[in-house]
């Protein structure tokens, strides 16, 4: 990736104070996930790191996110 790049998707995570944060290209900002989150947002980025096709794996999850928004 270009260091000029902006990702489509991203998430930080502080293990020690457990706070979390999820980056989309769409939304243009930093959001700020609850504590409750974090959790849920650990395994879905180890989901991403560790999986053969992690674009796979997102798109996978906008499609589902569709499917609920309807």
């Amino acid at each position: 990736m270009e260091s000029n790049s902006i990702p489509e998707f991203a998430i930080f995570q502080n293990s020690r104070t457990k706070v979390s944060g999820i980056w989309t290209k769409n939304g243009g900002r930093w959001i700020q996930a609850q504590e409750s989150e974090y959790e849920i947002l650990r395994l879905l980025s180890q989901l991403i790191r560790t999986s053969e096709n992690p674009i796979e794996v997102l798109d996978q999850l906008e499609s589902y996110n569709k499917k609920e928004d309807i």
